[in-house]
Parts: structure tokens; sequence; C-alpha cells
């Protein structure tokens, strides 16, 4: 709507000369309609040479030669841009950025070169990458509209009503800041350390909910598995009722997820023992972190700012650990980051050469990454990003990063792990542990598989698939 009336903004400016000229000259004078037309138009290009027989001529002969250089310098600076767009396009791995011009503006000023300005009329513009950071409206009907344009190009959609994994094309990436935040935040402040410090022993507090709740929880129960017998507690103050209704499969997970209803201030004991506080609220953060200073005195507070004011003041407590989330969340590098991508694909194609034979190189990668279903596509995302806090582990604890040089007891502790965290990404989806009616392992409709069971109870033949497992993924780097 907006595109539109800029459109006819300039056109109606474009012919204001056209028509103050052409009142002048049929009500003013009595020309006739034609030849006050032509001479009108003549004004454009400073061809009408008598003497302005009036007001309405005089300002339509000085305004219309404004008018036409206006023009020519607009469609110029239409030429010029296509041209850079183009050149922009040339020189590879560039990026058309759709959305509201100030998130446009914002990001593209992080591009640093690769950006391509698509402008807010939503039309398709060429690049070898695309980021929608329209309305989700905006974002999913230009998807649609554009979608036989865009195949073999990679299109990062921002979205948080849908999750990645419920995508079937490999080409398209959704991305939501808060995922983003979530997944970074614990990479980069991996508890490892203090679960062995406390006996794999925890309790961890969320102070706020919402969509960062959800995805931090989200990552938390996939990525913070360090031993088979650990109890991490998840306390949720301020939301996360629907998250747990909704979520049926979490009863199945070893670390207990717990809603709170009363304020976090009426369990200052519970608070209290927790290892790590996480504030995930926006409004009113400063004051918060203030009260949580004063009322506590043992637990670390990560506070998931965006940069409210004030809170710079306090970094200096030794409990107080500032994460700026957007500000990560949007950096580029983040975004559109392949690297765990690149990783997972890797690993399925070393599956399918190991059990199917297919041989190793770029083109079968995409074929085989292409074949599968979303759900097993980010089943292999899980795998590559919990892989990466497995190769933690294996540092802290100086373990080779080689599964031929493991000892047994190494190998089936990484391979019970690797097996909860497989469960854990099928319990996070609501599937549940069934033998399906046709005596097949697993039935996605129903969403149904044999093997979530604890590792202790499966078959010999299963476990030594998840220690093959381990071998796959300590391969591929």
């Amino acid at each position: 709507m907006r595109t539109m009336c800029k459109k006819f903004g300039k056109w109606f400016l474009f012919l204001v000369p056209l028509f103050l000229g052409a009142v002048g000259l049929i009500v003013l004078e009595g020309e006739p309609v034609l030849d006050a037309l032509y001479m009108s138009v003549c004004m454009y290009a400073m061809g009408y040479q008598d003497s302005p027989p009036n007001l309405l001529v005089e300002m339509a002969r000085w305004t219309a030669p404004l008018a036409t250089a206006s023009g020519v310098l607009l469609a110029f600076m239409k030429v010029r841009d296509r041209l850079w767009r183009y050149a922009r396009y040339l020189r590879g791995n560039s990026v058309a950025v759709y959305g509201p011009r100030e998130r446009r503006e914002a990001m593209m000023a992080r591009l640093k070169g690769r950006e391509i300005d698509a402008g807010e009329g939503w039309n398709l513009v060429r690049a070898q990458n695309y980021l929608l950071l329209g309305s989700e409206k905006e974002n999913f009907d230009f998807y649609e509209r554009s979608r036989d344009e865009l195949a073999g190009r990679t299109v990062y959609l921002e979205t948080s009503a849908l999750p990645a994994q419920s995508v079937s094309d490999p080409g398209l990436r959704l991305f939501c800041p808060e995922e983003t935040a979530a997944r970074l935040f614990w990479k980069e402040r991996c508890p490892y350390e203090l679960s062995v410090r406390n006996g794999h022993r925890m309790r961890l507090v969320f102070l706020g909910f919402g969509m960062l709740g959800e995805r931090l929880l989200t990552y938390a129960l996939q990525d913070n598995i360090f031993d088979p017998g650990q109890r991490i507690e998840y306390h949720l103050f301020g939301g996360g009722a629907e998250f747990v209704a909704v979520h049926t499969g979490l009863s199945a997970i070893g670390d207990p997820v717990i809603v709170h209803d009363e304020p976090w201030y009426e369990s200052l004991p519970l608070v209290e023992g927790a290892q790590i506080v996480i504030v995930l609220n926006q409004e009113g953060q400063l004051k918060l972190v203030r009260d949580l200073l004063l009322a506590t005195t043992a637990p670390l507070l990560h506070v998931f700012s965006a940069g409210e004011a004030g809170l710079e003041l306090l970094a200096g407590q030794e409990r107080l650990r500032l994460f700026y989330w957007e500000r990560k969340a949007w950096d580029p590098a983040h975004i559109f980051s392949d690297v765990m991508f690149d990783r997972a694909r890797a690993i399925n194609l070393r599956y399918a050469h190991l059990y199917g034979g297919v041989e190793e190189n770029r083109q079968n990668e995409e074929q085989e990454w292409s074949r599968l279903d979303g759900f097993t596509r980010y089943s292999n995302v899980s795998a590559a990003d919990y892989h990466e806090v497995r190769l933690h582990m294996m540092a802290v604890l100086g373990w080779p990063a080689d599964g031929e040089r493991l000892a047994p007891e190494q190998m089936e502790l990484l391979a019970e792990l690797e097996h909860i965290r497989w469960c854990r990404y099928h319990y996070l989806n609501s599937w549940k542990h069934g033998v399906p009616e046709n005596g097949a392992r697993k039935d996605p409709a129903r969403r149904l598989h044999a093997d979530l069971l604890p590792y202790r109870e499966l078959t010999e033949a299963e476990k030594q698939k998840d220690r093959d497992n381990i071998k796959v993924l300590l391969s591929v780097r």
C-alpha cells in the first residue's frame, strides 16, 4: 500500500504542470483543448515560447522543466540501481534483502558488500541468496509466488510460527532470532564443567518464558546431555504451561521441566539453590536483575539483554553475565552460517555410503539430502549441533577425537549419550515408544518408534548402530 501511494504521488507531482497549463489555457484563455494540451506538453521540454497569459500558465512553464529534470534523474537512478544490483549479483554470494525499510537498512549495513536492496515492492531481483524480513504473511506470500524462480537459491525466511523441521524444501531455511540466540547461548556457555562439579545434579531457573524461553529450553534438552544418570531440573517462572502441555513427550525425558505459577520471589530457597538463573524478561529487566542480586547470593545470573540502559553498570557484579542476544542473533555470520548444515549433510552422506554404498561426492551429498523429509533432515542437524557439545566434553576429558582410538568404556558412554540425544529429539516432536502393526521399526504417521527405549534395553545390534554413529560423527569435520 505504501509503495502504491509513493508511485501515485510521483505521477501526481509530474502531471501538476500539465494540469495547470491546461486549466490556464482552456478555462481562462479559451484555447482549443488539443492546442492547449499540446502547448502544456511542450512546456516539459521548454518548448513554450509565448508570453504566459496568466499566472497558471506561468507556474506551469516553470514547474514543467523541473518535473522533466526530476523524471530524468529518477530514471537514471533506477537504471543505476539495476546496474549496481546486477554487478553485486555477478560478484557472487549476494543477498537480496526484503522487508521494512529500517530492518533492510540495518541488515544491509552488516552484510558489508554482499547486500542487494530489494526495495519495498516485494518484486523478485536476481541474487544468490534471499533474506525475507517482512511479516510472516509477506514472507510466505513472496516465497510461494516466486517459488519456481527461487529454485536452486537459498532462501532465509524469518518466522516464529513454524518449526524448522516442518519444511520439506532443502533450499528454504526458516530462521528465528530467538532460536539462533538460544543455540548460541548453550554453545558459548556450555555448562558441562559446572555439571561435573555438581555431580551432574543441577537446577536451572528461567525467569520469563515466551518465544525465547521455548527455544532456549528446546536446545537445552538436546544439548545439555552430559551423563546417563544426570538430573538437570528446569524450573520455569512466568510462563511455560502451554509449552509443557503441547510437548507431550516431555515426560519421557529424564530431566524434569517444572512450571511454577507463583512469582520467583515466593520461591527464594529454590532460586538460591539453583546453579544457573536465566533472566528472559525483556521489560523491567534492570529492576528484576537488581532485585535478584539483592535477594540471592549464590547462583550465576545470565541475562538475555536487548541493551537496556543501566545494565552495563551492573556488569561488574561477579555473578552477572550479560548475553546480548539480539546483537548475536542478527549477526549475518550466524544467520547465513552453513557450518551446521554442511556437517549434517556430510553425516547423512556418510550414512548413505556405509549402509547404501553411495559414493561420497558433492553431487550425491545434495541428492541424498534432498531426499530426506524435513523431520529426518533436522534430526541430522540436531546430531550435528550436539556434536559440538560432544567434542567439548571429549576435549575437557582429554579423550582422542577418533572413534578408532577410544577405549571401549569411552565409546559406550558416547554411544549412550547419543542415543539419549536421538530419543530427546523424537520426544520433543511428540514421538513415543511403540512397535508399528506392520512390524516396521517406525511409523511416522503415528509417531511411533520401536527404539525409543533406554540404552540398556536395546539389542546388541541396536547398540552397535549407536557406536557406529559415534565413529561416523567423529569422522566428519
